[in-house]
């Protein structure tokens, strides 16, 4: 798949058969956008084009750190590259996309730029200066210039409309087998190990530190997980906040990895999210704060033990 940047470098050359979104999560509404664009593209001799823009409108109106991200746009790229897209084109957005109209955006992006041919979207697509622009102005647009245009219904789940903001509300919770359910796999978070503090070293439980990108994240607390490190995976305790009982300020996922004990830093690990145990909580001393983790770690053991027992 090739990644191309516009207005930085001159988009495609090929007829496309497009689709367009934020594809936060790359969830299973998204997913049938880009494979009926894949399918589309196959079937007229288009080259498939995924189109999302960085940072995503709302981070551009309300700040970086005002979204959580479900994923980061490497993971992003990766998981609509693995459905088979020729082009990923990411749309900087900037005051210039931001202003421009609906009219505007269909015909320098859209025709000029993407080479459009057949446009997929889904039902409650919104673009243009103040989202002017619908699905019902993207048609009459498109019958106008000889494009089809083909709109998707919603893919709905026991919760309503599979969506992003219903994905995060789920994580928040800490019901990731409804999440998986609507994401169509299991949530990762995956990055390189960073040096910490060594605090989880001087307690008994050495941890691994991974970085958090800056779109936030929407988990909170103490978790059961599993890590995959160097092609094998273990079972882990990780959290995910700002361990106010030592003055943390920035949130970080540390994860206390079980049977484990090797140098990782700089290694690339999965960190796949089975259980929330416990909400973050401020500890009166680091002596309650082992306790607690003591406790962790045994709720994880039993936890897996359970579910491995249970699929068999």
């Amino acid at each position: 798949m090739k990644i191309i940047r516009y207005p930085q470098h001159h988009p495609v050359t090929l007829p496309s058969a497009v689709t367009i979104g934020n594809f936060d999560g790359v969830h299973q509404g998204h997913q049938a956008l880009i494979r009926q664009t894949i399918e589309v593209s196959r079937l007229q001799s288009l080259q498939s084009v995924v189109v999302t823009m960085e940072p995503l409108p709302v981070q551009y109106f309300k700040g970086r750190f005002e979204i959580s991200l479900l994923t980061p746009f490497k993971q992003k790229a990766r998981l609509i590259q693995n459905l088979g897209a020729d082009v990923l084109c990411v749309l900087n957005f900037n005051q210039i996309l931001a202003r421009l109209s609906a009219e505007e955006f269909c015909g320098q992006i859209l025709d000029r730029g993407l080479k459009a041919k057949h446009i997929v979207v889904g039902h409650d697509f919104k673009f243009g200066v103040n989202r002017t622009g619908d699905v019902a102005f993207l048609a009459d647009w498109g019958r106008g210039q000889g494009i089809k245009v083909e709109i998707m219904p919603p893919i709905n789940n026991q919760h309503g409309r599979i969506s992003s903001t219903q994905i995060r509300s789920l994580l928040a919770q800490g019901d990731f087998q409804q999440s998986r359910q609507a994401l169509g796999r299991d949530y990762v978070i995956s990055g390189r190990v960073a040096h910490g503090r060594k605090l989880g070293r001087s307690l008994g439980y050495p941890t691994i530190n991974i970085e958090l990108n800056k779109g936030g994240n929407p988990l909170h607390g103490v978790y059961a997980v599993k890590v995959k490190l160097s092609e094998r995976w273990y079972q882990g305790v990780a959290s995910v906040g700002y361990n106010p009982t030592v003055g943390g300020n920035a949130k970080r996922l540390e994860v206390y990895v079980l049977d484990f004990n090797a140098d990782v830093y700089g290694h690339f690990v999965e960190v796949l999210f089975y259980k929330k145990l416990r909400n973050e909580v401020e500890f009166d001393s680091l002596c309650a704060l082992r306790t607690a983790i003591e406790e962790d770690v045994q709720q994880t053991q039993h936890f897996f033990a359970e579910h491995n027992r249970r699929n068999l």
